[in-house]
């Protein structure tokens, strides 16, 4: 190893008058002990770096080189691209490229693509120095090293779909790259799905030493330290969630190398798995905590969560230059309503929610107040509550109330912007019973599709409110999708995936002055390929059409 040598030109100048003691002090031992070359030599330090390669899932802010951090959680900002929610903010001065987001306007140089960008290759980037290292490391235990790298193929596939979909036209890198190795190209869409599908089937059929599942079936098999880890049934339920995508936006029959009777017996594995179950009451209003039991920071990693993204208050973390050094959900400031009162916590009113989804609701249905924040005031059945807030940029009146900062759950120290515990359940059970219900209904038996979607259906209203098997639609599997898991970083997804002639119908909202917007059908969704990179690539990334 050799010694780190620190150099300035006022150094040069008054330090090194000193004769031989100035070596002493610019020759320096490295404060830590491990480095590269002593490092990733055990199982331990593989823990580490797999712990390093999760950590890139928590970055709500991460960062532009020409700007630090970035308000652009990718919930929200998914949110704010679909028809669900407006930009909002303080004003329309206030953080210009969310309306330039929500608008369909980008700008090559904004700094959020650029940030989403340095996320997800830095994910990418730690999976794949973690694989790099893994083979050569003492273990004492080897089916601890196949675990450890079936969630390694798990965490590489979900940062490249989470960037493939942002970005559509993006370089496969499988290997860490020297600074010789910048200038990649883009490959095909068609290449990184495959490469995706192709991680997401090692996760899966990675075994012990016994022939089993190398990975943990489920999150409840986790103890409560452990809660967060990627499972069998995670990568399954994200494999169906690529596969519907890819097949629906790229207008293709299936994903590389996975049937639909495949994908079918894989979703339906996690489906009937009896991992799961609904938690009790989950959509109950309770005004004095505000938010429903299901969305209760007590209720943590309950019963209906497959894959969620743990963040805490713990790290009390207050550095506002290096938001992703904290383990806060730092979305939630994002949602909230402007200088409230209790329980609600004061928040920055981005992402104001469309009337529209408020009315989406049946008054019956429970989820329409476990989901929204009418702070309207109350007429008849709306739930409203007449709240005392300002107005943000594009104020409806509606907010979102799953994830909105509560008093209850500000940060003793640190700052409470910056340490909220929110959880992000990535992958709800929900979730998996509406994608084995569409699969079945596109693929398979009709009424098995029934059975699934009714589940969720008659767990918010009731039994009979399914109807019978012989009246289920797609549209109605679909609309479900948007009353269950609404604001929760999908809905943008699936309306890109019903194919561009429905995605332009949709997101061209026919609204006027601040609210419009039109969807611009060349660009198909895709944020800009950063300017920044494209330079940094010496010109070898094209940009994405339209800009």
């Amino acid at each position: 190893m050799k010694h780190i040598k620190i150099y300035s030109i006022a150094a040069a100048g008054l330090m090194c008058l000193g004769g031989p003691a100035c070596n002493s002090l610019l020759d320096l031992t490295p404060p830590m002990n491990d480095v590269e070359d002593n490092f990733y030599k055990k199982e331990t330090d593989m823990y580490q770096s797999l712990t390093s390669a999760y950590n890139v899932l928590t970055w709500s802010a991460p960062k532009a080189v020409g700007g630090g951090a970035q308000n652009c959680a990718f919930e929200v900002v998914s949110e704010i691209l679909g028809d669900c929610c407006y930009a909002g903010g303080a004003n329309a001065n206030d953080a210009v490229q969310t309306s330039r987001l929500d608008r369909f306007t980008m700008l090559v140089s904004d700094l959020y693509p650029e940030a989403l960008w340095h996320k997800y290759y830095t994910g990418i980037y730690r999976c794949n120095k973690f694989f790099e290292k893994i083979d050569g490391a003492v273990f004492n235990d080897e089916d601890l090293r196949a675990m450890y790298k079936a969630e390694g193929h798990f965490l590489r596939a979900y940062y490249y779909f989470d960037l493939v979909r942002l970005f559509g036209n993006v370089p496969l890198i499988l290997k860490p790259l020297t600074p010789a190795d910048y200038a990649q190209k883009q490959a095909e869409p068609a290449v990184i799905y495959e490469q995706i599908a192709d991680d997401l089937m090692a996760a899966i059929e990675m075994t012990r030493a016994d022939g089993s599942p190398a990975m943990a079936e489920a999150a409840n098999r986790f103890d409560a330290a452990d809660k967060g880890r990627a499972t069998l049934d995670a990568a399954k339920a994200l494999l169906c969630r690529v596969w519907l995508y890819y097949t629906g936006y790229y207008g293709q029959q299936e994903l590389p190398g996975v049937s639909a009777a495949e994908m079918i017996r894989m979703i339906e594995e996690v489906a009937d798995s009896g991992n799961y179950s609904f938690l009790a009451n989950a959509y109950a209003k309770d005004a004095a905590s505000g938010v429903s039991p299901l969305w209760n920071v007590s209720n943590k990693n309950s019963s209906e969560e497959v894959f969620t993204i743990q963040y805490s208050a713990l790290s009390k973390w207050g550095d506002w230059s290096n938001r992703e050094g904290c383990m806060g959900n730092q979305a939630v400031i994002l949602w909230g309503i402007r200088d409230i009162g209790s329980p609600y916590a004061a928040g920055w009113s981005f992402a104001p929610v469309a009337e529209r989804l408020f009315n989406a609701y049946d008054p019956a249905d429970p989820r329409r107040w476990a989901t929204l924040i009418n702070a309207n005031a109350a007429e008849g059945d709306n739930d409203g509550e007449g709240l005392k807030y300002t107005e943000g940029f594009q104020n409806t009146g509606y907010f979102c109330r799953k994830f909105t900062p509560l008093t209850a759950n500000n940060a003793s120290s640190g700052s409470r912007e910056l340490n909220y515990p929110n959880n992000y359940p990535s992958i709800r059970w929900t979730d998996v019973l509406l994608m084995a219900a569409e699969m079945e209904f596109r693929y398979g038996s009709q009424s098995k599709a029934f059975e699934y979607y009714a589940k969720v259906r008659e767990r918010a209203l009731g039994a009979g409110s399914a109807g019978n098997a012989g009246e289920l639609t797609l549209n109605k599997i679909l609309d479900e999708r948007l009353l269950e898991l609404a604001l929760e970083g999908h809905r943008y997804w699936d309306i890109l995936r019903q194919g561009d002639t429905y995605a332009a119908n949709v997101l061209t909202n026919g609204e006027e002055g601040e609210f419009a917007v039109t969807w611009n059908k060349t660009r198909r969704g895709l944020l800009p390929i950063p300017q920044y990179e494209i330079t940094q690539s010496r010109n070898s990334l094209v940009q994405n059409p339209g800009y």
